[in-house]
């Protein structure tokens, strides 16, 4: 790494919240970064050097929750490993341990809403929105849900 460079976790969901994060490309190509998402047929294959692989999870699944517990430790590792200055996500699931790990080690945590997210939160939106350091939105009308968000427009 670059003396002064920044070290930027991007973390994400598989799909559409990959997709989003996707976009941040001109963002990734200045910071020393890594991306941590789910095992998916969809992949970004010219999105960090670095990539973390974790099995999908579903809330409603029979085994959710030591499945969320072991990703917490995982997160944990992940997070010890590389150090990042900063975590950039865009949801879901996936996020929320590392928005909560992080904030604990002192990382910074940038958390953008889904595009898809027009006039409702979504359930990781709700339980970072205090934990955020900055918290975007895509949609005007989600200010009224998030007043301390910054509008940051479409990602698409």
């Amino acid at each position: 790494m670059k003396r002064g460079v920044s070290k930027v976790a991007f973390v994400a969901s598989s799909g559409g919240h990959l997709e989003e994060i996707s976009k941040l490309k001109g963002i990734e190509k200045r910071y020393d970064c890594f991306l941590v998402t789910e095992k998916s047929d969809f992949e970004l294959k010219h999105f960090c050097d670095r990539k973390y692989l974790l099995p999908k999870m579903d809330r409603k699944q029979l085994l959710f929750l030591p499945k969320f517990i072991w990703l917490f430790i995982r997160t944990i590792k992940i997070l010890a490993k590389e150090k990042p200055d900063y975590i950039i996500t865009t949801g879901a699931l996936i996020a929320y341990p590392f928005c909560v790990i992080g904030k604990m080690m002192g990382i910074k945590v940038v958390y953008i809403e889904s595009f898809a997210r027009v006039y409702n939160p979504s359930l990781t939106g709700k339980l970072v929105y205090n934990l955020a350091d900055l918290f975007m939105v895509q949609w005007e009308d989600m200010l009224e849900r998030y007043p301390k968000a910054m509008l940051g427009g479409e990602m698409f």
